[in-house]
């Protein structure tokens, strides 16, 4: 007889559980800007690592390369980033904030500490040290390409 169910383990139900929060509570604010949660994301990527190039972000998440042209090419239009050519080397483009862009995650930082403060509410530092450690090695293995 062939094993016809499939236990989902705890923790894919909490990892999904987190992101479907993260996105209900980001796509609520970002349809009022007219941005999605992945435009967000990024935004907030350049704001912390200004002078980024695109290759860089998909390093850093499972996103296309496809995906982040054009989600880039998407902030630019809206006045949030602007590409500047790298002057070490004129191939590449490194992408910057704009000041609109730079008061927006303002605003967004904002909304981005309340939501975390409320997901991490009551959970100790030492615990929380512990869990982001074990979540960069399995983002380690996620990002390992075979």
């Amino acid at each position: 007889m062939i094993e016809t169910t499939i236990e989902i383990p705890q923790h894919l139900i909490y990892f999904y559980n987190l992101i479907k929060n993260y996105e209900s509570t980001f796509g609520k604010n970002s349809k009022s800007l007219g941005m999605n949660t992945n435009e967000i994301l990024i935004l907030l990527e350049i704001y912390n690592r200004e002078g980024l190039n695109q290759i860089d972000i998909t390093k850093r998440y499972l996103i296309t390369e496809a995906n982040i042209s054009q989600t880039t090419k998407k902030l630019m239009e809206k006045d949030l980033i602007e590409k500047k050519m790298d002057p070490e080397n004129n191939s590449k483009n490194l992408l910057y904030l704009t000041e609109k862009g730079q008061n927006l995650c303002g605003e967004l930082l904002v909304l981005f500490r309340d939501w975390n403060n409320k997901v991490i509410k009551g959970i100790p530092m030492e615990n929380l040290i512990l869990f982001g450690e074990t979540l960069e090695m399995i983002n380690e293995n996620c990002l390992k390409r075979d």
